[in-house]
């Protein structure tokens, strides 16, 4: 009997130790060659980042939001209310954020706030598709994500009553403004977090010929084991669909300052 037992002890041992070499082996359970022994894997080599219009807008008609008439609003200068979201979730965990999908800012007079009729004319959507990949030292695309900022603008005052004097106001407005990933690729050992926060609606205009403005704040990190790195990308828009990426504009002046020349020192004489 303790032949046995002994025997299916051993037999016992012989097959943990047989699945174990299998686990190790094994592609699914291993990490990527060179990702856990050299840091090469986790050290950015480059990053890059590039833009496409994809689209500049037309007429169009808007229906309501299902958000106007939410907590979420923030009230601006010269009256100017944000009906949608201040700040949201883009890029978690790298994987898109199931928040985006229904997340959107605007700047809009408070009769748009009280009804959505009140205002019309919109055009749109302009898009703008911007791609970010980091390369590591071994050439490999760690990270690939594909974002889309859009937004409706161009609307203006447009209600029964409405008042045509002088003093009547007329302005452009915004609505609709989103920034969504469309695509994300992360590898191994690398994360990336993408989060959109937007200023307060201001008036870039006059009182009579308000003019909605708004500044989006992409937040952006990236991380490993080894490091953790992270920014801002900025962009502004207005009522009348202009875009600006303040992000790339800084960097080209950058770039256009020539390099500082040191002063020759003229050589001193002791005698």
């Amino acid at each position: 009997m303790a032949s046995g037992h002994g025997t299916k002890e051993k037999n016992m041992k012989t097959k943990l130790i047989a699945t174990a070499v299998l686990l190790a082996v094994s592609p699914v359970f291993q990490l990527p060659a060179f990702a856990g022994e050299d840091s090469d894997y986790y050290s950015i080599k480059s990053e890059s980042v590039s833009v496409t219009e994809v689209s500049s807008g037309k007429a169009v008609n808007l229906e309501k939001p299902q958000n106007l008439a939410g907590d979420n609003k923030v009230v601006g200068a010269a009256a100017m209310v944000n009906t949608g979201l201040a700040a949201w979730n883009v890029v978690s965990g790298g994987a898109p954020s199931g928040a985006a999908s229904s997340a959107y800012a605007s700047a809009l007079p408070p009769a748009g706030y009280l009804n959505w009729s009140s205002v019309a004319g919109w055009q749109g959507p302009r898009e703008y598709v911007y791609s970010y990949t980091v390369t590591n030292l071994y050439n490999i695309d760690v990270i690939k994500v594909k974002y889309k900022i859009a937004f409706h603008y161009g609307a203006t005052e447009d209600y029964p009553g409405r008042p045509l004097d002088k003093d009547s106001v007329t302005g452009k407005y915004l609505t609709n403004f989103t920034v969504k990933a469309m695509s994300v690729d992360v590898k191994w050992g690398w994360h990336f977090n993408l989060d959109a926060v937007m200023s307060n609606p201001m008036n870039a205009g006059t009182v009579k010929n308000p003019l909605a403005f708004m500044q989006a704040d992409l937040k952006w990190s990236v991380s490993n084991i080894l490091s953790t790195k992270g920014g801002i990308w900025s962009y502004t828009v207005d009522g009348n669909g202009n875009f600006r990426d303040l992000t790339a504009e800084q960097k080209a002046l950058t770039k256009a300052i020539p390099p500082v020349q040191a002063a020759e020192v003229p050589a001193m004489s002791w005698n």
